[in-house]
């Protein structure tokens, strides 16, 4: 999306503005995500080129639930923050930034996002679950969600770390391109 170098601080004034705004309901901020993730799923698609450091991520079809019914999913039974949404998008971007291109594609966005969902919230939440909990609300295996937790915690080389001036312009970013005008 965007370079994830940030070098700009902000004063508290700022911090405690963008702080304190709201994003919107979870189902505003679910079907923005979700419209995000397809128009990336779409550009990612295009790219016959594999990275075969993420085929593990990959269904063995494309599952049938919509995005936007999982992010709905993930929301509700996992109870992870909004913000979580956001972060866990920024790590892929991470990992986009390292290959040089958009790597969602529809047979790895479920799995994909929701690991990176996750962890964002063992990362950034107060309030998180055992990853056999996590397991469940993805749809798969406890020891797959395990094995793919691994596999983005060494892509991303541990580095989870989000500078909040990067979620703040992700998150107006959102905002501004899919909550005003989703199409």
């Amino acid at each position: 999306m965007q370079d994830l170098v940030s070098t700009t601080e902000l004063t508290y004034e700022q911090q405690h503005e963008l702080y304190n705004q709201q994003i919107a309901d979870n189902k505003q901020l679910s079907s923005a995500m979700a419209y995000l993730l397809m128009d990336l799923c779409e550009e990612g698609d295009n790219d016959a080129n594999n990275i075969q450091e993420l085929e593990s991520f990959n269904s063995s079809k494309i599952p049938s639930i919509s995005i936007y019914d999982y992010i709905c999913r993930i929301l509700k039974q996992a109870q992870c923050s909004q913000e979580c949404l956001i972060m866990g998008l920024i790590l892929i971007d991470k990992l986009s930034q390292k290959w040089g291109r958009i790597i969602l594609k529809s047979i790895n966005v479920h799995r994909l996002y929701v690991v990176a969902v996750m962890l964002s919230a063992k990362f950034y939440d107060d309030r998180f679950f055992q990853n056999s909990y996590y397991a469940k609300v993805a749809g798969i295996s406890h020891e797959e969600f395990n094995h793919l937790e691994r596999v983005l915690v060494f892509l991303l080389e541990f580095k989870l770390n989000i500078d909040p001036l990067l979620f703040f312009t992700y998150r107006q970013r959102i905002i501004t391109n899919y909550f005003d005008n989703p199409d």
